[in-house]
């Protein structure tokens, strides 16, 4: 009977403690906000008790939906990080929040740091008694934003005694998993922040001990001080990085405080301490003069790239056309010109300005990714090469009539025009220097950015001031005569193969049926023009012109290959860009060959033609050691904007070559080299590269 009665006792014991809430109350609820439906969190126990140190590992967890985020515990330009408040606890002394490696966020101008869509968190709770009832009972303080913030309190609850909690595995798992994104503290570090009072600038000096690949460097400790980047370098000696401090308050006060910094790449995430020290922040100065002149000479070479050529005709045609034009006249009408072609660059400069400020990604020709942008170059191109035959004329409001580059039309309005298409053309190609100052110009304020784009455009429109500044250069061309209507038909032949091109870059937005019909009815418009205007005879003649010189050079060109271009197969296998693939590819020593390009980009269309797509340079890259890499900037992409922006390139074509001796990445120059591209890759292979014929 008294066994029985132990049995039953252990029995009913075993019960109380599988059914106990004690026991199981280790997890809250998923708790929401009907004021904020979008956010939910919960806290989760791991039980997993340290009972040297009486801490016990938690989980928070935050789930967003759409576009909203939370911030990191230094949240930067706005927002506010979370927190809990855990009054209405008891036997609880204190709890250490980890904070994962952040995003990065831009908006309005502002930048910011936190977590989109989830995030969970690691807690490390330390109880008083491991023996004793315990009660969490708290309120969490949650902000979250998209283009408007909501702060949401969200109470919790929780009972249970230290001892007695099981192992959760589900929390477990949860815990680890966070913790791994939470970068580690190096200790005895020789790391060194410098504070120049006078200029307000923090200088962090990081002793060597990790090769990073693209690393963020993120400074806080100060919750009333924001820093921001204005110079990062690595040397064999460690990272240095120079921050701007700003505190709302008035000028900040660091000497003798505890800063953390932390650091991060795809591969390592590390958070350093220090004591601010005083000292002499020297900034490497920006040379203004340099790269007014690099934007000079940008805009300058723009002119003489293949998509701003047919505009280039039209205004030869329309001085051609009236040789008897008083100088005077001449002057003002490419001082028209060139007033366009400024104003243009303004236009594409606030066109900047507002992606900036909306937190979307900037580059140069950027607009030629939305398909309403291409279709409006198509309807304009179009005009234009049925205005050049002659066609009609168009008339804008209030009584300004003018024609839309036709070789007669004499309107400032009109010459105003041309200058602006000339720029519209011109921004799918880059040229030299150019990559060099839109690269500092997307980069900095909003007032360096208007100088720099005004230097573009003062470049650009330099031969068309010159010949307002010497009207007999426009005099001095030849006289009008029978061979006006072939040049005139050649140009017009020019913008309508421009217009075709156009087409073909809206096959990555419209389905293919649809573009055929377009190039059909658009190659019939202009066969029925040319015959309404010039008769059917001319256009037989010219059809027959086109057909005999497209064979003729077909039938050379297939007689002379050899002398000068060999024909390779396009069978180059590229991989997506993604950045942990090059380091994982550079760590087993081979040497990653990157193309970031686009389909509107004629520079990369020549540098594939001319160059990846020729020897030596595509027998380097069948290389079995060699892996190739693509970035399509063709629509937007986060990730291809994030890497060019890592280098601060914000334009394509931009091509890069990583090795194991090289693993930060050589960059080659926007028109690249079959010299180049061999010095770079025997530098990143770090030994000579032997070509396998």
């Amino acid at each position: 009977m008294e066994m029985i009665l132990n049995i039953l006792l252990r029995l009913i014991l075993l019960f109380s403690l599988v059914f106990s809430t004690t026991v199981f109350a280790q997890s809250t609820a998923w708790l929401s906000s009907p004021q904020h439906p979008p956010a939910q969190v919960r806290l989760m126990l791991t039980g997993e008790l340290d009972a040297a140190t009486q801490r016990l590992p938690a989980v928070l967890q935050v789930k967003l939906e759409d576009d909203w985020k939370t911030y990191w515990r230094s949240p930067g330009e706005g927002g506010v990080a979370p927190s809990i408040d855990w009054q209405g606890s008891s036997n609880f002394e204190s709890a250490e929040w980890l904070w994962p490696v952040p995003q990065r966020f831009s908006l309005l101008g502002l930048e910011t740091y936190g977590y989109q869509h989830s995030v969970d968190f690691p807690l490390l709770l330390t109880v008083t008694s491991l023996t004793q009832a315990t009660k969490l009972q708290g309120i969490l303080t949650l902000s979250t934003c998209t283009n408007v913030c909501v702060l949401t309190d969200y109470p919790f609850s929780l009972d249970f005694i230290p001892e007695q909690l099981r192992v959760d595995s589900e929390a477990m798992y949860l815990y680890n998993k966070a913790k791994v994104a939470v970068p580690q503290v190096v200790s005895g570090n020789n790391s060194k922040f410098i504070w120049d009072a006078n200029q307000q600038r923090l200088q962090v000096n990081l002793a060597k001990g990790v090769d990073w690949q693209q690393p963020t460097v993120l400074v806080d400790g100060d919750p009333d001080t924001t820093f921001k980047l204005l110079q990062l370098e690595q040397s064999a000696n460690g990272l240095s990085a120079i921050f701007n401090g700003e505190n709302w308050l008035g000028k900040p006060e660091l000497l003798g405080n505890t800063l953390k910094v932390s650091v991060f790449d795809k591969q390592h995430a590390y958070e350093y301490h220090a004591t601010v020290q005083a000292g002499v922040v020297i900034l490497e100065s920006v040379s203004w003069f340099k790269l007014l002149a690099f934007a000079l000479l940008g805009g300058l070479i723009l002119n003489i790239m293949p998509c701003v050529l047919p505009v280039l005709g039209m205004k030869l045609s329309s001085v051609i056309a009236a040789p008897h034009q008083q100088q005077a006249h001449i002057r003002r009408q490419f001082v028209a010109s060139a007033a366009g072609i400024v104003a243009s660059f303004w236009l594409l400069a606030s066109f900047v300005l507002l992606l900036k400020f909306s937190g979307q990604a900037v580059g140069w020709g950027v607009q030629f990714q939305q398909p309403w942008f291409i279709a409006f170059m198509v309807l304009v191109t179009g005009l234009f090469a049925i205005n050049m035959l002659g066609a009609f004329e168009i008339s804008l409001p209030s009584s300004w009539q003018t024609r839309l580059a036709t070789s007669g039309d004499n309107s400032y309005l009109g010459h105003f025009l041309q200058g602006m298409f000339a720029t519209l053309l011109a921004t799918p190609c880059s040229a030299p220097f150019l990559g060099t100052a839109v690269a500092f110009a997307l980069g900095a304020d909003t007032a360096s950015l208007l100088v720099i784009f005004t230097a573009l455009a003062l470049g650009m429109a330099l031969p068309w001031l010159l010949v307002a500044a010497f009207p007999r250069l426009a005099q001095a061309l030849p006289k009008p005569g029978k061979w006006m209507g072939t040049v005139k038909l050649m140009f017009a032949l020019m913008l309508l193969l421009t217009c075709l091109w156009l087409v073909s870059l809206l096959a990555n937005f419209v389905a293919t049926p649809i573009l055929l019909a377009v190039v059909t009815l658009l190659l019939l418009v202009f066969v029925l023009i040319l015959a309404k205007q010039h008769g059917a005879k001319v256009l037989l003649i010219s059809l027959s012109s086109m057909v005999l010189l497209g064979g003729g050079v077909a039938l050379l060109g297939a007689f002379t290959s050899e002398r000068w271009a060999k024909a390779l197969p396009t069978d180059l296998v590229w991989q997506p860009l993604q950045q942990s693939n090059i380091a994982e590819q550079v760590k087993q020593g081979n040497v990653v060959f990157v193309d970031v390009t686009a389909d509107w980009c004629i520079t990369c269309k020549a540098n594939k033609v001319g160059v990846i797509l020729q020897n030596p340079t595509y027998s380097l890259l069948k290389q079995p050691s060699t892996r190739l890499v693509k970035g399509d900037w063709t629509k937007p992409s986060n990730q291809v904007s994030a890497f060019l922006q890592s280098y601060q390139r914000f334009g394509v074509p931009f091509n890069i070559v990583y090795g194991p001796a090289a693993p930060q990445g050589i960059a080659l120059p926007v028109l690249l080299s079959h010299q180049a591209i061999e010095q770079a890759f025997a530098q990143a292979a770090g030994s000579a590269i032997r070509i396998q014929e």
